[in-house]
C-alpha cells in the first residue's frame, strides 16, 4: 500500500478511495482509519490548486502516511511485540499456549474436562487466529479463559511471520500482504506447523482440534480446513470472510463449521452469507449460521467485552458450545 501512496501517477482522491475500500475488505473494524478532511471526500475534483490547506492537508497524508507505516515496522523490529507474547515457537512459527490454570481464571472445573471426553491425559486443543492487527495480548487472555473454562489446550498462533501493529494503516499493508493480494496465503503455511506442533504434544488429542479466528483470522481458519482437509475436528468463524467459491467449500467435507456474524456488517452482506450457506447444503458440510441482529464487525473486541455479555458474550457462549460439542462428536446431532 505504501507504494500506492508514493505513486504520483495515483490521483489523490483514487488513493482515498482505494484506502477506504482495502480498509474496509480487511476487516480492520472497530479501529477505524482516521476521519479523512471533508475537501478531501466531498469535492467533485481531487483538490483545487488554489486551495492551499488542501494542498498541506493532501501533502501531509501522502507523505506522512508511508512514513508512519516504516515508523511503525523499525519499532515492531527492534522490539518485537509478538516475542512479548508468545511462549513456544516450532519451525519460525511463535505462538502463545495456554493450558488449564496458567492463568487467573478459575472458571475451570473437573466437570469442564470431564465433558470433553475420556481422555483424562490427552486435551482437546483450540487455535485461535489472531486479526488483521496480528497476534495481540487479547489473543492470548482469551486463548488462556478457553483453556480453563473449558479445559483445553488453547494456542494462538502468530501468522504474521513476527509482524504486529495497533496502527490501521499497517494494517493495510500486512492484510494486503498475507490476505489481499494475488496468491496470498491467508497464514495457512502457519497454522498448519501450529497443528502439527500440537499432534506432537503427549497432552493433547490429535484427533480434537478446532480452528478458529477472529476477523481476518475467521477466514485464515476456513481457508486452513479447506487446504488440509480432516486435519481438524472444526472450524468456527468469528466474521471472518467465508468461502466464495462452491469448490472451495466442497473441500470441507464433513468438517463442521460454526459462523457467527452480525446483520449490520457491511463486510459481508446476506446475499454472501447465504451463498456461503447455500454452498455448505450443497456440499453436504454440517453447520450452523449465527447471525446477531443489529451488530457490525468485530463484536467481539476483547476479553472483557466477553465478560460485559451482550453479542461479544454470546457468541463466547456459542463457541464454548461448539467447543463442546466436537469433543463429545455430538455437533448437528
Amino acid at each position: 500500500m505504501s507504494l500506492i501512496y508514493s505513486n504520483p501517477f495515483v490521483g489523490t482522491r483514487q488513493k482515498l478511495i482505494i484506502s477506504r475500500l482495502t480498509a474496509r475488505r480487511i476487516c480492520l473494524h472497530p479501529l477505524r482509519a482516521p476521519r479523512l478532511p471533508h475537501t478531501l471526500v466531498n469535492t467533485p475534483k481531487a483538490l483545487p490548486l488554489d486551495n492551499p490547506h488542501g494542498e498541506a492537508v493532501a501533502a501531509a497524508l501522502l507523505l506522512g502516511l508511508p512514513a508512519s507505516v516504516l515508523l511503525d515496522e523499525v519499532l515492531d523490529t527492534i522490539a518485537p511485540r509478538v516475542n512479548a507474547i508468545t511462549n513456544e515457537e516450532s519451525n519460525g512459527v511463535r505462538f502463545f499456549v495456554a493450558r488449564p490454570g496458567m492463568g487467573t481464571n478459575t472458571e475451570a472445573s473437573s466437570a469442564s474436562t470431564s465433558e470433553l471426553g475420556t481422555f483424562p491425559k490427552r486435551r482437546m486443543a483450540v487455535i485461535l487466529i489472531h486479526q488483521i492487527l496480528g497476534l495481540q495480548k487479547r489473543e492470548s487472555e482469551l486463548a488462556q479463559a478457553l483453556a480453563d473454562e473449558e479445559g483445553v489446550v488453547a494456542v494462538a498462533p502468530d501468522t504474521f511471520c513476527g509482524q504486529s501493529t495497533l496502527w490501521p494503516f499497517r494494517a493495510i499493508t500486512l492484510g494486503f500482504k498475507y490476505a489481499l493480494r494475488e496468491g496470498a496465503s491467508w497464514g495457512v503455511e502457519s497454522v498448519h506447523e501450529t497443528v502439527r506442533w500440537l499432534k506432537a504434544q503427549p497432552d493433547v488429542d490429535p484427533d480434537r482440534i478446532v480452528v478458529a479466528g477472529f476477523c481476518y483470522g475467521g477466514g485464515a481458519a476456513i481457508r486452513y480446513a479447506a487446504a488440509h482437509p480432516g486435519e481438524v475436528s472444526g472450524v468456527a468463524i468469528f466474521y471472518g470472510r467465508p468461502l466464495l467459491e462452491a469448490a472451495e467449500v466442497a473441500k470441507l467435507g464433513n468438517t463442521p463449521v460454526l459462523g457467527m456474524y452480525g446483520t449490520r456488517d457491511s463486510q459481508f452482506p446476506m446475499a454472501m452469507l447465504d451463498k456461503f450457506k447455500a454452498d455448505m447444503l450443497a456440499a453436504g458440510v454440517p453447520h450452523q449460521l449465527e447471525l446477531f441482529e443489529g451488530e457490525g464487525h468485530a463484536f467481539l473486541r476483547d476479553l472483557a467485552a466477553v465478560r460485559q455479555g451482550g453479542a461479544a458474550g454470546r457468541s463466547w457462549q456459542l463457541f464454548r458450545e461448539f467447543v463442546r460439542q466436537i469433543a463429545c462428536g455430538s455437533f448437528g446431532k
